[in-house]
């Protein structure tokens, strides 16, 4: 049997590892909302995305995920990090209810989940995840030359 994952965790009990994957989408989800929101503070304060770049790349906030999410803001690479903002949505959305269900306030996850709801709000829910940085970007007046 062939997987689709390079890594197989078993989590625990069934079910476990929807809500594995679900914490895993959390955390991805608000480093891309974090990212997007610095990006946009950035270019209005006038610090402009290859100058944050050159200071994230290679030091410890340096990571995969950003790696490819800041190749839509960097290069307009917009392939490089295809998961789309209704399914970031969409999982964050869990997030936030199973959060309630298990009685845990989780003020991050409905502010991560709020960022991802403006760009189903806006029609743009079919965009990839790092684009999210436009949408942040033009609800405070802030462009990007790709």
């Amino acid at each position: 049997v062939k997987c689709f994952a390079s890594k197989i965790t078993h989590v625990g009990q069934l079910g476990d590892g929807h809500k594995m994957k679900l914490l895993n989408n959390f955390l991805s989800m608000g480093y891309g909302a974090l990212y997007a929101e610095a990006f946009a503070l950035a270019q209005k304060v006038g610090i402009t995305p290859a100058t944050v770049n050159s200071v994230i790349s290679g030091g410890r906030m340096d990571c995969g995920f950003y790696q490819t999410f800041s190749k839509w803001i960097l290069e307009g690479d917009e392939n490089a990090h295809r998961f789309s903002l209704s399914n970031a949505n969409k999982d964050m959305r869990y997030v936030v209810s199973m959060g309630i269900a298990a009685g845990v306030v989780n003020p991050v996850a409905s502010a991560v989940r709020n960022c991802y709801a403006v760009a189903e709000a806006t029609g743009q829910g079919a965009k990839y995840v790092p684009m999210l940085t436009d949408i942040i970007a033009a609800q405070n007046g802030i462009t990007f030359k790709k």
